[in-house]
């Protein structure tokens, strides 16, 4: 289930709910999503009206919260973020792999040891 935290803005605006994701809440999204490109409501690399409306219907369903459009959007641009960085990241390099059974990269230790010490980001 969803945590919901309270974000207080400035100007007298209403305090808006923002959604703690969990692993599971994610899997649910990008299942619903991935459903949606296979029903062929995804056009040219962007999804139909139609397609966050099945998509929301459906993480409403499964996960038990009141999700907005607008949480599943930001959570999409939040995962395309985080995509991208693991993309620049491991590209070019070897000794790393996907593993679809624990969705993580898998790499022996010495390899990890090596990006390490390498890499400006881990610093």
């Amino acid at each position: 289930m969803a945590k919901k935290e309270k974000i207080n803005v400035e100007g007298g605006q209403p305090k808006k709910d923002t959604v703690k994701w969990t692993e599971n809440m994610d899997v649910v999204l990008l299942d619903a999503l991935l459903e949606q490109q296979a029903n062929g409501n995804r056009i040219d690399g962007t999804f139909t009206t139609s397609a966050y409306n099945n998509v929301l219907k459906i993480c409403r369903e499964e996960l038990k919260y009141p999700f907005d459009k607008d949480h599943l959007k930001n959570r999409i641009k939040t995962l395309k973020i985080n995509f991208n960085a693991c993309y620049d990241l491991f590209k070019g390099l070897s000794g790393f792999s996907w593993s679809p059974v624990t969705r993580m990269f898998e790499a022996e230790l010495e390899v990890w040891n090596t990006l390490i010490k390498v890499s400006h980001l881990w610093l």
